[in-house]
């Protein structure tokens, strides 16, 4: 929907139709919780709405956000108007940093051309990604709800996408991200949601789906379940695109440690892919 369409809180406790953007789901337990969950566009000032109706609606005792302890400085300026978030970007630098340290070096790099794009996507559309969760941690504050930031570390995720990935696969998902948060999104087409510039890029590289999208669909039912099974009211504010995989989870047992296990690289491959991707971009600059 469009538009926010309002809802009580005797809708939300029965089973009365709810807005398209809400999907309630109850624990399997007896005397289990409820969850509301909240499916947004990261780049729409709609859904920051949605999500601040939500909370202020049900008044939970417990809001999820698709994030995790490393990327919790996005709450940390809550201003609403367009501004590219610096703080942000120094944390997520941060984390990479220790996986070069750690001598993930080519990860580290998959991982910053993976924020700079979605930081470019952002710019392009006039706005910046996750602003929903800033309203939504605000509005919780007010509501005197807990925060619980329920994602999968990022670094993770990054190093479990790069295992998925063939060496050529490797290097060229590197080098779209490159034109993409360099050069703009008009080298991989206009976008206009944040889910649509990543589903673009899952159907040029169909391994990234599963360890970006599925596997944190898995680790975040988990999540969700946990406090719901003991009879909390839970609203999480998750993308859009992760809504119906949580669904599909949700009632399922999830075997959360293989979710975490990280692939190991050999240092070999890890330099015949940058250099590879190197000299892709050398090539690019010289072109211009």
């Amino acid at each position: 929907a469009d538009e926010p369409i309002p809802f009580d809180a005797r809708g939300c406790q029965g089973e009365e139709e709810l807005p398209s953007w809400l999907v309630r789901l109850r624990s399997p337990r007896r005397n289990g919780g409820v969850l509301y969950l909240v499916g947004t566009d990261h780049l729409s000032k709609m859904s920051q709405e949605h999500a601040v109706q939500a909370i202020r609606t049900v008044k939970p005792k417990f809001v999820m956000l698709e994030l995790c302890k490393k990327r919790k400085q996005m709450l940390a300026n809550c201003g609403s108007s367009y501004s590219r978030s610096r703080d942000n970007g120094c944390t997520v630098c941060q984390s990479l940093c220790q996986l070069s340290l750690s001598g993930n070096v080519s990860v580290a790099i998959l991982g910053f051309l993976l924020s700079r794009f979605m930081q470019r996507v952002g710019d392009d559309l006039k706005t910046t990604s996750g602003l929903e969760f800033k309203a939504a941690a605000r509005e919780a504050r007010k509501q005197r709800a807990s925060l619980i930031l329920g994602d999968r570390d990022f670094t993770v995720t990054v190093r479990r996408i790069w295992g998925a990935l063939s060496v050529l696969d490797r290097t060229m998902l590197c080098f779209e991200l490159f034109l993409g948060a360099y050069f703009g999104i008009r080298w991989t087409g206009r976008v206009r949601t944040a889910d649509e510039s990543f589903l673009r890029l899952g159907s040029r590289f169909p391994a990234i789906i599963r360890p970006l999208i599925r596997e944190r669909d898995q680790y975040m039912a988990h999540v969700l379940r946990y406090f719901v099974d003991q009879g909390e009211c839970v609203v999480a504010v998750v993308g859009q695109a992760h809504v119906k995989g949580i669904c599909e989870q949700w009632e399922k047992n999830i075997n959360v440690r293989r979710l975490l296990d990280v692939p190991q690289s050999s240092p070999l491959r890890m330099f015949m892919i940058l250099l590879t991707f190197f000299l892709f971009v050398f090539y690019l600059v010289g072109s211009f």
